[in-house]
Parts: structure tokens; C-alpha cells; sequence
């Protein structure tokens, strides 16, 4: 009785996970527009007003040297740096949307673009990512950043 019991728990999991991927499209398309667009537009035109709106309350950004930064001093920095010429060329790209609940998911990848070293030389920018965003009343915000793996290879 209990093999049993244990079958039907493990294929009506099954079965919920199989409609729970399948409903997740749209949050897919909701997740990549806001990664893809939004955040490096906000960042882009040093829009902290909107960056305010955009990011979860408790947000929190971990630096490759291993620093955090809150949410507040991501928005001050931001309010407070000028416009760095930011690349025309710069892509994000997701690897993978990781679903940890319903109103949770993990966004990670890598972004590129051309830009130049310290002594001016132009070189091959990239770093790696991960976001954790939660869904509040239907909108998805980032609560969580971490970057890692940033280079700057020069280009011959």
C-alpha cells in the first residue's frame, strides 16, 4: 500500500510540476525583458528614480571582491555617477531562468560588449551574473545581485 501511496504522490508532483513549466511563459518573457532591457536601460541613463521603482525592498548587490552593497546605496551610486559612455554594443545574455517557487527565480548569465582598459587600449568587457528576483503582486523585482568574473581582454 505505502509503494503505492508513494507512486501516486510522485506522479501527481509530476503532473503539477509538468503545468507549472508550462504556465511559466509568460513569467519567462516578464524575466528576460526585465534583465535583458530594463535593468541595463535604467542603468544606461543613470535613471535612479526608475531604478528605485524597478528593485525590491531589501535588494541587495554582492561585489566580486566580496562587498554588498543595499538597495539605497545602488540607487545613491547610481544618482551620483555620471554617464560612463556605456557601450552600444553591450548584450546580456541568459544561460538559464531557475524557478526556486512560484514567486521566486534566479537569472543567471553573462554580459559583453567592447570597451577599453585603464591605459585606453580597446578590449573584450565580460562578466557573469546572477539575479534572484521575487514576484510581488504579479510584478517580478530583483532582491538579489551578484556579479563575478569581470574581464577586460585587450583586443590585437
Amino acid at each position: 500500500m505505502s509503494r503505492l501511496l508513494a507512486m501516486l504522490l510522485t506522479m501527481a508532483g509530476l503532473a503539477v510540476s509538468g503545468l507549472a513549466v508550462a504556465d511559466r511563459q509568460d513569467d519567462v518573457a516578464a524575466l528576460t525583458e526585465k534583465k535583458v532591457t530594463v535593468w541595463p536601460k535604467l542603468y544606461a541613463a543613470r535613471d535612479a528614480e526608475g531604478l528605485d521603482r524597478f528593485l525590491a525592498e531589501g535588494f541587495r548587490v554582492l561585489e566580486p571582491g566580496g562587498s554588498v552593497r543595499t538597495r539605497a546605496e545602488e540607487i545613491a551610486w547610481l544618482r551620483e555617477t555620471p554617464p560612463d559612455d556605456t557601450p552600444s554594443d553591450f548584450i546580456f545574455t541568459i544561460r538559464e531562468i531557475l524557478f526556486a517557487a512560484e514567486d521566486m527565480a534566479i537569472v543567471y548569465g553573462h554580459g559583453d560588449s567592447t570597451r577599453e582598459t585603464e591605459e585606453g587600449r580597446p578590449c573584450h568587457h565580460n562578466y557573469w551574473s546572477s539575479n534572484t528576483f521575487i514576484k510581488r503582486e504579479g510584478v517580478w523585482k530583483p532582491v538579489f545581485s551578484h556579479v563575478s568574473g569581470i574581464s577586460c581582454t585587450p583586443i590585437e
